[in-house]
């Protein structure tokens, strides 16, 4: 279960931020992950939650993006989205991956220390 190390990683990395930034509470942390990282998005949401016990990030939504495989060629450059590792067009197998790989996280929610608390202030609804 490669899951609970990989999110132990990013709550490792997020928990430092909030604490050199102040943040109060981190609500929701978005991933784009790749398909041949193997990740399951069940296991890797349970994981996050367990992980996150006792950190800023306790109780944040955890959203994961997949993203497909993606190739190309080197002797034709024809460019696909499928999980090949030889090339639909020319039948080459000097390909390279594009994309799949990823692990990034793309973006975090976060409550600062000094934000307001009630939703109607000025600071929240565009000055109103």
């Amino acid at each position: 279960m490669h899951e609970l190390s990989l999110v132990k990683s990013i709550i490792d990395l997020l928990a430092d931020h909030a604490e050199k930034n102040g943040w109060h509470r981190v609500s929701r942390v978005t991933l784009r992950i790749g398909r041949m990282r193997q990740v399951i998005p069940d296991v890797m949401k349970f994981s996050f939650s367990v992980a996150a016990e006792g950190t800023a990030l306790e109780g944040a939504e955890l959203e994961i993006i997949e993203l497909p495989l993606a190739g190309r060629c080197r002797a034709c450059g024809y460019a696909w989205e499928e999980e090949l590792f030889s090339c639909p067009k020319c039948g080459s197998s000097d390909s390279e991956i594009t994309h799949g790989m990823e692990l990034d996280i793309d973006s975090v929610e976060v409550e600062d220390q000094d934000a307001p608390k009630d939703k109607h202030s000025p600071i929240c609804n565009g000055g109103r």
